[in-house]
């Protein structure tokens, strides 16, 4: 499965045990309704084989769905998609079709196909959350971050998930990251990481703004943070090593840029300062020698 740049959100849920009762229910819907034209009773038999029906149709429709999102799983945006307009076909008014086959438009750049079926999804439903969420995402994809920030404001009020609360926040931030609104960014990694504490992505995010910011002793706590959580983060052990050099701290750079090295051999800026950093007492000494 395809790794995103941005945090996404699941957008199917397992099966409920309601669901699944409900299913069971339905397979001998038609008997019963059989039962009830037999004995005449054609107005409530009718009613009853529409009742049959529409679960009928809603079943194949979710089975198109899950067909989308495996596909989608896959990168296999084609087939995605055509799922997801199987299942819209069945089920006409299905929000989650409409939003699913909109992230899987975006994802293939058919930025006007996305937006027309977020759009739609929040006609049919104003109040579902994940048609806000990944319209943002392709507004963010696109460059339209203050578009982006709109619809992520919306879907924060949508939701009471922690998970996903701090999803939003989290790409709130990176979209006023690329707007140049720093403390704004800053302040919405942090509340990403109050709401869950264990959020990688989000501390080593507020690194690279306090490191930019030259708030030194800040950016190296959340990089050593980053660690913590995943030790292979290759660039959490550069970054924090480049601030242990301007620290004086040689020993501890060069630890850090030997750790980056052996989990990303070919990463080369991190062998080019671990052999500086290593010349380091040597320059004056080679001074010294070349006056004399």
């Amino acid at each position: 499965m395809k790794k995103l740049f941005f945090a996404l959100i699941l957008l199917i849920p397992a099966v409920s045990h309601a669901e699944s009762s409900r299913a069971a229910a339905s397979i001998d819907c038609n008997d019963r309704a059989n039962e009830i034209r037999m004995s005449d009773q054609l107005d409530e038999a009718i009613d009853v084989l529409g009742d049959c029906l529409a679960e009928e149709l809603n079943r194949v429709a979710r089975t198109y769905l899950l067909l989308g999102l495996s596909y989608y799983e896959q990168d296999e945006q084609n087939k995605a998609i055509a799922n997801y307009s199987k299942a819209i076909e069945f089920a006409p008014e299905y929000v989650t079709a409409y939003t699913n086959r909109g992230l899987s438009y975006a994802m293939k750049g058919k930025i006007d196909e996305a937006l027309a079926d977020f759009e739609t999804a929040i006609d049919i439903d104003p109040e579902y959350m994940q048609a806000y969420y990944y319209r943002a995402f392709t507004y963010h994809r696109e460059g339209d971050y203050r578009r982006a920030i709109d619809d992520f404001n919306i879907a924060m009020t949508l939701t009471q998930d922690q998970a996903e609360t701090a999803t939003i926040y989290y790409n709130r931030g990176r979209a006023y990251k690329e707007l140049n609104r720093f403390e704004e960014a800053i302040s919405d990694y942090s509340q990403a990481i109050q709401v869950n504490p264990n959020y990688t992505a989000a501390y080593f995010s507020r690194g690279l703004l306090y490191h930019q910011r030259k708030n030194i002793d800040e950016a190296i706590a959340d990089y050593t943070r980053t660690i913590a959580f995943d030790e292979n983060h290759a660039r959490a052990y550069f970054n924090r090593g480049l601030l242990q050099r301007k620290n004086g701290k040689d020993h501890l750079a060069l630890r850090d840029f030997e750790a980056a090295t052996n989990i990303d051999p070919s990463y080369a800026r991190a062998h080019a300062n671990r052999g500086y950093t290593m010349m380091v007492p040597v320059i004056p000494l080679l001074f010294i020698l070349a006056l004399g």
